[in-house]
C-alpha cells in the first residue's frame, strides 16, 4: 500500500541512494462532452447516443488544445486510458457498465498506479521508480470503471496553495492565468474547470481539496478521516473533487468504505443520496475567522449574499466565534511533521539546492520536530473540539459555515513572488488559508461549496463544516446550496484561459 509516508521515505530512499457573469471568451467546449455532467454522460451512453471513446477523445482534444497556457499536468496516460474507454464502451454494449463506466477522472501526483511514477512536485522523486502496487483509492475507481487519463500537479511535497515547483514549473488558473488554482490538489482543481476531465481526485492534509475547489469554483469535500481509504495519518485524507454537486455524490459513492490495504477506513461504508430533503428549519452557524486571516470584501460581500440565499429558504444564520487564530497554526504544522509526514523534513533539509520557492523558509519556520510537538497539537485538538461543541453544535447548530480562503488573489508564478520578495504565507497563500484547523479537527466533515465567481475573474468558496462523522449533512447542504444558487459552468459561466 503506497501512502505520502511510504512515498516520502521508501521513494526517497530508492531515489537518493458576485460578478456570475465573467467574459467568456473560452466559454462553453465546442463538443458536448468535456463539461458534461456525469448523469448526462451516463445518459449518453447507456442510449448509445456517445461512447467513452467520444468522451476522452473530446478532453483529449482540449488538454492539447490549451493545457500549455494551464500546465495542470503531470503525466498523460492516454493510451491506457483509450484502452480503458474501448473496455467501457464494449461493457455498455453488453448491459454490464459500472457506477462510473467511462467517466474520467484526473488524479492528483500522489495516488500510484502500476507503472505510474509518482513526484510529490518535486525534483528530488522526479525520477523515482514506477509504481507496481495500485493505491487503495485507485483500486476503488477502476471497480467503478472510471478511466484516468491524467495525473495532475501538485506544490512541492503538497505543501502550498498552488502548484509552482521546479520539477513541473508553474500551474496556472484557468479562470485568469495570473492566479493560483489552489493547492495542494492545484492540478486536479485546474483540470476540472478546464474541462480536461469529468471528475478528479484530491488530497487534503490543510485545505488542499477544499482551496483548489475554492480557487476554480468547484465543490469539494474533506471527507471525516477514515471514510475513505487514504492512510493512517489523521490530519490528511483523500477525497472528491467536482463541478456539480450531484457528480460529486457519484464520486464519494466509488471511492467511500474499507480497504484491506489501510486499517483505518471505516466499516461499514457510507451510503450518499442523490436526493436531500431542503433546509427549512435549519439553524446555521457563522465563523468569519478572523482570528485567521481577514477576508477580503468581496469575499464577504458572497458570502453575505449566500447567507441572505439560505435565511430566505427558512435557515436561521448566526454569528459565532469558535476561537481560532493565526498562532495556533504553527502548533498545527508542527503537530503534522511530527508525524511520519516530517521525514520529508530531513530529505529536502538535505536535498535543499533543488527545492522549489519558499520550501526552505517553511521547513524553518517548523523547525525541529518530536513529541513534545506532537503533544501541544493534541492538546490544542482537545482544546479546539470543546469550543467547537460549546459554540456550534452544543448550541443546537446544525451546520458551521467558514470562509475557506480570505483572498482568491493569490498570484500563480512562486518564483516570481519569491523574487518579489513577498513574504512566506502570502507568497505560498497559505496565511489567507482558513482551512487547516478542520485537518487537526479530522473527525468533523467539511464542504466547500461554490460562492461564484467574485473578484478579477476569480471565483471563491465557503467551507460548511458538519458535526463529528455527519457526513450527510454536509452533502444534504451542498445539494441544496447547487439548487439555490446560480451554477458556475453554464449559461455563460464559464474560465475565461486568459
Amino acid at each position: 500500500m503506497i501512502t505520502r509516508r511510504t512515498l516520502i521515505n521508501g521513494a526517497g530512499a530508492a531515489v537518493v541512494a458576485s460578478a456570475l457573469d465573467p467574459p467568456a471568451a473560452m466559454a462553453k467546449a465546442d463538443d458536448p462532452f468535456s463539461y458534461a455532467s456525469v448523469d448526462a454522460l451516463i445518459g449518453m451512453f447507456k442510449a448509445k447516443k456517445a461512447s467513452p471513446v467520444d468522451l476522452l477523445e473530446a478532453q483529449i482534444k482540449r488538454i492539447e488544445a490549451l493545457n500549455a497556457k494551464v500546465n495542470c499536468i503531470t503525466d498523460e496516460h492516454f493510451d491506457e486510458a483509450r484502452k480503458d474507454a474501448r473496455e467501457s464502451e464494449a461493457r455498455y454494449r453488453r448491459g454490464e457498465a459500472r457506477p462510473l463506466e467511462g467517466i474520467t477522472v484526473a488524479i492528483k501526483d500522489e495516488f500510484a498506479r502500476p507503472g505510474w511514477r509518482v513526484t510529490q512536485g518535486s525534483l528530488i522523486y522526479k525520477d523515482s521508480p514506477r509504481a507496481t502496487e495500485s493505491a487503495a483509492i485507485i483500486d476503488s475507481l477502476e471497480a467503478a470503471g472510471a478511466v484516468m487519463p491524467i495525473q495532475t500537479t501538485v506544490p512541492e511535497f503538497y505543501l502550498f496553495i498552488g502548484a509552482s515547483t521546479r520539477a513541473w514549473g508553474t500551474t496556472h488558473n484557468p479562470w485568469n492565468l495570473d492566479y493560483s488554482p489552489g493547492g495542494s490538489s492545484a492540478g486536479s482543481g485546474a483540470a476540472l474547470a478546464a474541462g480536461f476531465a469529468t471528475l478528479a481526485l484530491g488530497s487534503d492534509m490543510g485545505g488542499s481539496i477544499r482551496l483548489p475547489a475554492s480557487q476554480n469554483g468547484l465543490y469539494g469535500f474533506r471527507p471525516t478521516f477514515g471514510r475513505v481509504a487514504s492512510g493512517e495519518i489523521p490530519y490528511s485524507t483523500s477525497g472528491p473533487m467536482a463541478r456539480r454537486c450531484d457528480d460529486l455524490v457519484h464520486l464519494q459513492n466509488a471511492i467511500v468504505g474499507p480497504s484491506d490495504k489501510v486499517m483505518a477506513a471505516i466499516r461499514p461504508r457510507l451510503d450518499y443520496p442523490t436526493r436531500y430533503a431542503d433546509l427549512s428549519g435549519w439553524r446555521i452557524a457563522v465563523d468569519w475567522g478572523a482570528g485567521i486571516a481577514t477576508v477580503t470584501p468581496s469575499v464577504k460581500e458572497a458570502m453575505l449574499k449566500g447567507i441572505d440565499t439560505l435565511r430566505a429558504a427558512g435557515c436561521i444564520v448566526d454569528e459565532v466565534d469558535c476561537g481560532f487564530s493565526k498562532d495556533q497554526k504553527f502548533v498545527y504544522m508542527r503537530g503534522l511533521f511530527a508525524t511520519s509526514i516530517g521525514t520529508l523534513l530531513e530529505t529536502s533539509n538535505a536535498h535543499r539546492d533543488l527545492l522549489s520557492p519558499y520550501m526552505a523558509e517553511v521547513i524553518d519556520l517548523v523547525g525541529p520536530v518530536g513529541p513534545a510537538q506532537a503533544e501541544a497539537a493534541e492538546t490544542l485538538l482537545e482544546q479546539l473540539h470543546r469550543q467547537v461543541q460549546q459554540r456550534v453544535f452544543g448550541k443546537g447548530y446544525r451546520l458551521l459555515l467558514m470562509p475557506t480562503i480570505a483572498t482568491p488573489l493569490v498570484k500563480a508564478d512562486m518564483f516570481k513572488s519569491k523574487e518579489d520578495k513577498v513574504d512566506v504565507w502570502a507568497g505560498t497563500g497559505f496565511g489567507y488559508a482558513l482551512t487547516w484547523p478542520w485537518n487537526l479537527l479530522n473527525r468533523y466533515p467539511v464542504m466547500d461549496v461554490p460562492l461564484g465567481v467574485v473578484e478579477d475573474r476569480m471565483p471563491s468558496g465557503m467551507q460548511a463544516i458538519g458535526q463529528t462523522f455527519a457526513d450527510l449533512d454536509t452533502f444534504q447542504f451542498a445539494s441544496n446550496w447547487s439548487q439555490l444558487r446560480p451554477p458556475l459552468f453554464a449559461d455563460g459561466r464559464f474560465p475565461t484561459f486568459a
